[in-house]
Parts: structure tokens; C-alpha cells; sequence
């Protein structure tokens, strides 16, 4: 197959969607399959067009409505020129297929590209409608449109979560069934086997992510200042609108923060850390779960959203209540002070992580592309 994956963000931004993109398409181009990355040109200098890993990735402004009647007159105007600029590489690449990987900027330019050229549309959603750090989905009546949009739209439809397919079923009124299906984020197993571990002058307990309100730093903090755990330091990657605030909550702690992290020094963290913990107030999924079970380390997370269709409770790590500082606290104390445990729950998420290698995942996404190639081939021979 010869696809385009049409993301919401992709390198030199780093995240969640990110590194998924780059995997899948990675694992598409080992298959031979020709595969190349859309994406948003934020910041504006970015390159038009580049290689990465070996990849073709060709960057457009995805301008939309907004706020304000510039932005409302950019994406009026300056709009169709960017639809048209992708309908023309995508035919001149012979893009058999569009999938769209999280609902952002970059939805209403997949679902018109897939209508102008006549093109099955998957969609992947990765829990947007609660996981937006600023609540796009809440605030504006235009996103959700939007959103159920892509939804009819889509010729088939993934969920990175069963939660986040119930979120998008609830939101949308009724079932997508039979054209949607789960399928998880996953992780390359041989980053893990081939890094080296992070070298650190005293155990550490890790956390990752954006410093937002919904990833629940804030609470970890407090948490690991009640355990107090006996020559134990808390180190946290990661930046957002919150990292001041949370620098102030630590001070006197042996709290450090080490800013963003590329993939590369993230498995690296993973690989040195006493354990991992996930302190969200909510998540669709959190593929660092899957990482640091990558790694054969506990996790620590909090029992919301899709997570603990990831971390097996007791068997793989330990779920608590999100909001709950003490009983993160107890957790964190546990693990902290139970060699034996950490290394039970580890042993066991290495197994479990086994389930989310991208060959595997890759297979499924393979069979979602067909059944929207004959659904959309169904659809012509019906009309």
C-alpha cells in the first residue's frame, strides 16, 4: 500500500503522537510499503520538505477558523491553496490511502484531500475530546463539529483505547460499529535491549510528560513529599505551562527536573529508574506505560481512562486513584522500601509489553487499511 499518515505533530515536536507516527511509518517502510508523513509547518521555518529516519516528511500550514478574524481570514483564504499544494503531492506520490492520526489542525484537510482525490480515510483517535490540554473540545462548537466530521467521515475508524472508543461512541450519539476498532499505541522493543541505562548518583524515581494540569504533577510531588522515601530522588522530563509552579511545590525536595528529553535519553531514564510513575488526573492510554514496562520496571499509575486496560493491576503495577496524594504516597513508599515487588511487577510487564510491539500492531493497522479500501470500494460499486 502506498499511504499517507496525515499527524497532527511529528518531529521536531516530541510527544506521544509523535513517536507513534515515526513507528508506524517506520514499520510501513521495512514492509515496503511507501509511506509518507504529513504534518503541521509549526514552527513556521521548518523545512517544506525532509528527510527523516528516512522518511519523506512534507510539513503544510494547516490554517483553521479561530478566535480572531486573522486567523479566520488565513484560513479562508490561504486555506484551499494548502488543500490543493497536498491533493498535488499526494497524487504525484500515487497515495493510495490517507490515515489520520489525532484529531487537530490537521482533520479538515485530511477529510477534504480523502473526498477531492476519491481515497479511503482511516482515522485514529487518541482521547482528544478530554485529553486537550487546552480543552479545544469544550470551548468551541467548530471542533466539535469537527470531530464528528472525521468520524462520519472515516471509512474506518481506531481508538488507542476501548475507553477512548466509548468516549468517541458517547460523543458522537451512537455506535461506530462495524467500522471501528482498538488498536493500541505501541513501543520498539529493541530501543530497550540496546541502550544504556541513565546514570544517576542515587536511585531514582521517574515521571514523564507535559507539565499540564491533567498529567497530575502536581499531586506526584505532593505524594513523594509524604512518603519521604530514604535516599530515593524524583526526577521529572518534561515541560509545559506548569513548570514553574511545580519547581516551587519541590523546593527542598530532592526533586529534579530535566526538561524535554528526546526518545533516546527517555529510554535511557526508563532503563536506570527504581520505577515509574503515572500520576494523570485522566489518559486515553500513555504509551510511557508501556515503556517503562519495556524497561522491566513497576509502574505506579493512576486507574483512569484507558490506563489500566495497560497496567494489570497488582500483576504489572500499581493503580490508585487519580487525585489521591495519599494513597500515591503509600504506593510510592511500598515500591520504595519492596525490592522483591519491583522486581515481580517489572518481570511481569516485560511479558505483558510483549502485546504492543509495532510488527504486531502493524498487522492490525494492515487489516483496518483493507477493510477501508473495500468499504470505500463498496461504496462506488453501490452508487
Amino acid at each position: 500500500m502506498n499511504i499517507a499518515i496525515v499527524s497532527s505533530a511529528f518531529h521536531p515536536s516530541i510527544g506521544g503522537v509523535e513517536e507513534l507516527v515515526r513507528q508506524l511509518a517506520l514499520e510501513q517502510k521495512r514492509r515496503g510499503w511507501p509511506t509518507v508523513v504529513a504534518t503541521n509547518r509549526w514552527p513556521r521555518d521548518l523545512a517544506a520538505v525532509e528527510e527523516i529516519d528516512g522518511l519523506t516528511v512534507r510539513r503544510y500550514a494547516f490554517r483553521v477558523p479561530g478566535s480572531n478574524l486573522s486567523r479566520n481570514i488565513a484560513a479562508a483564504v490561504l486555506g484551499p491553496m494548502t488543500l490543493r499544494q497536498m491533493c498535488r503531492d499526494f497524487r504525484a506520490a500515487g497515495v493510495e490511502l490517507l490515515h489520520l492520526q489525532c484529531v487537530s489542525s490537521n482533520a479538515p484537510y485530511a477529510v477534504a484531500a480523502a473526498r477531492r482525490l476519491g481515497l479511503p480515510l482511516v482515522a485514529t483517535l487518541q482521547g482528544e475530546l478530554t485529553m486537550d490540554a487546552n480543552q479545544t473540545f469544550q470551548k468551541r462548537e467548530s471542533d466539535r463539529q469537527l470531530y464528528r466530521d472525521v468520524l462520519a467521515a472515516g471509512d474506518a475508524v481506531t481508538a488507542c483505547s476501548s475507553q477512548t472508543l466509548r468516549e468517541a461512541e458517547e460523543f458522537f450519539g451512537s455506535s461506530l460499529a462495524p467500522k471501528a476498532r482498538v488498536i493500541y499505541n505501541g513501543i520498539r522493543m529493541e530501543n530497550f535491549s540496546t541502550a544504556v541505562p541513565f546514570a544517576w548518583p542515587r536511585p531514582y524515581i521517574l515521571a514523564i510528560g507535559r507539565h499540564v494540569t491533567q498529567k497530575g504533577f502536581d499531586v506526584l510531588i505532593r505524594a513523594f513529599a509524604q512518603a519521604k522515601p530514604a535516599g530515593v530522588d524524583l526526577l521529572i522530563a518534561g515541560d509545559g505551562p506548569e513548570h514553574e509552579a511545580l519547581r516551587k511545590m519541590s523546593e527542598g525536595l530532592p526533586v529534579h527536573f530535566l526538561g524535554r528529553v528526546d526518545h533516546a535519553k527517555a529510554v535511557s531514564l526508563f532503563l536506570g529508574c527504581h520505577f515509574f510513575v503515572l500520576p494523570s488526573r485522566h489518559e486515553p492510554m500513555r504509551i510511557v506505560n508501556l515503556e517503562a514496562m519495556a524497561a522491566e520496571k513497576a509502574v505506579i499509575a493512576s486507574d483512569v481512562g484507558g490506563v489500566p486496560e495497560l497496567v494489570a493491576k497488582d500483576e504489572t503495577g500499581l493503580l490508585v486513584p487519580a487525585d489521591d496524594v495519599a494513597a500515591l504516597a503509600g504506593a510510592i513508599s511500598l515500591l520504595s522500601g519492596n525490592a522483591e515487588m519491583r522486581n515481580r511487577l517489572g518481570a511481569a510487564g516485560r511479558t505483558r509489553v510483549e502485546q504492543f510491539t509495532w510488527p504486531a500492531l502493524a498487522d492490525q493497522y494492515e487489516q483496518v487499511y483493507q477493510q477501508a479500501i473495500n468499504s470505500r470500494l463498496s461504496q462506488g460499486a453501490a452508487a
